[in-house]
């Protein structure tokens, strides 16, 4: 009985299969996730719907199955990499912007840190608290981001990255590549302060 219901499931159409592919792709989105091929697949043989081990023209399929996928459903996304394997994600929940902070976290948190600093300094603009770090999808400590900071510091390549305080002794980032200091101070502290004081 357990045999004839794998084998039913075996034979379910591709559409069925792109459309499962779609759904998980979009609920890892959701969630703020990347998924990468290995999840797909895996998925796809948890719910017994490609063999465990990979067959002959099993790799051709699989491939041609999220080819087609990404074909069929115009909001799925592939992020190509040169040495990882690609992976996916649906811009009904993840925007270009959440995706790119996603990717700077995957890398040196110290550029991640300044490229966001640098990018709210310049199409806000604004400066971004520092408390903004601890926050998903960066999810850094207090240690982790002070310790960045002093890192950065150091290096002349982050030069640009400053910090300003406000009235009630909160510390906000900003780029003076895209804000000098005295504007970067009043953007502070009416973020922090007075739009509160101002309804």
């Amino acid at each position: 009985m357990i045999s004839e219901e794998i084998d039913r499931k075996s034979f379910q159409p591709e559409e069925a299969l792109r459309q499962r592919v779609a759904e998980l792709i979009r609920g890892k989105s959701r969630d703020g996730h990347f998924t990468s091929r290995a999840e797909i697949r895996q998925k796809l043989v948890d719910l017994q719907l490609f063999p465990p081990q990979p067959e002959e023209g099993e790799s051709d399929r699989f491939q041609l199955l999220l080819q087609k996928t990404l074909e069929e459903h115009g909001d799925l996304r592939e992020i190509p990499a040169k040495e990882a394997e690609p992976r996916y994600y649906s811009s009904v929940y993840m925007s270009d912007s959440y995706v790119q902070l996603l990717l700077r976290k995957e890398g040196d948190p110290l550029s991640m840190i300044a490229e966001t600093v640098r990018e709210n300094s310049l199409v806000y603009p604004r400066p971004l608290p520092l408390t903004t770090f601890k926050n998903s999808p960066f999810d850094l400590t207090e240690e982790e981001i002070l310790a960045c900071l002093r890192q950065m510091a150091d290096r002349e390549e982050y030069g640009d990255v400053q910090q300003t305080t406000t009235s009630i002794g909160t510390v906000f980032l900003y780029s003076t590549l895209h804000l000098d200091r005295d504007y970067a101070s009043m953007l502070a502290e009416w973020l922090d302060v007075g739009q509160f004081n101002n309804p």
